[in-house]
């Protein structure tokens, strides 16, 4: 029999989260900073939790980090939704890009996200696993938008593999961008990446 206690009105559990939110916010900081090595002693210091804490919630460094990884990518999924819901495209093109801008967006608004992703894409282990569930996560999400227009095309496994090619190709142009291999504004970015996405749906669509 389990026993949550409270303290000052918080149970256990939430407390819990707490403790794992401030981790990560640390993690952010650090990897979203100058800081050449980033450290479980150095992210439990900047979130003011003892290590005992962080091994609470992680494993290890890599934990934490794919984690966070996984959190941006969360919302870098909801912010590309969200400026969908925010307006009517005008065609596929204006849809695409639409969703890129709204996902490339926090990256805009919080540059530190930009730089954690690049930290973990350069070195994590387990990213090749996490890569694969954020691009057919995403896939998936184009499916689902785009299949109330394009209906059965879009999730047979011909449509499947384009979006899931599609949405590879992005990710990686977007990671070529932020790192500094090719040199392109986010203008241009997002109006190259609509139009190969939605190139990719419209090839789906007329097979």
């Amino acid at each position: 029999m389990s026993i949550h206690r409270t303290y000052r009105g918080v149970s256990a559990d939430v407390r819990r989260e707490q403790r794992r939110a401030a981790l990560l916010e640390a993690a952010l900081d650090l990897m979203g900073s100058d800081v050449a090595d980033i450290s479980v002693r150095g992210v439990c210091a900047s979130a003011r939790l003892t290590q005992r804490y962080f091994y609470e919630s992680f494993t290890n460094l890599d934990e934490l980090q794919l984690a966070l990884l996984d959190k941006i990518a969360e919302e870098i999924a909801l912010e590309g939704a969200a400026a969908l819901a925010d307006r009517v495209p005008a065609d596929l093109n204006d849809a695409c890009r639409t969703a890129f801008e709204g996902a490339f967006s926090v990256f805009e608004k919080d540059p530190r996200k930009a730089r954690a992703a690049l930290l973990v894409a350069s070195g994590t282990s387990g990213l090749t696993e996490a890569r694969r569930r954020i691009v057919l996560a995403y896939a998936e999400q184009m499916a689902g938008f785009f299949g109330t227009q394009y209906g059965a095309a879009v999730d047979a496994p011909r449509g499947r593999v384009a979006l899931l090619y599609a949405v590879g190709g992005a990710l990686e142009a977007t990671h070529a961008v932020l790192n500094g291999d090719v040199e392109m504004s986010p203008g241009e970015l997002s109006e190259m990446v609509g139009s190969l996405l939605a190139s990719s749906v419209r090839q789906v669509a007329t097979d």
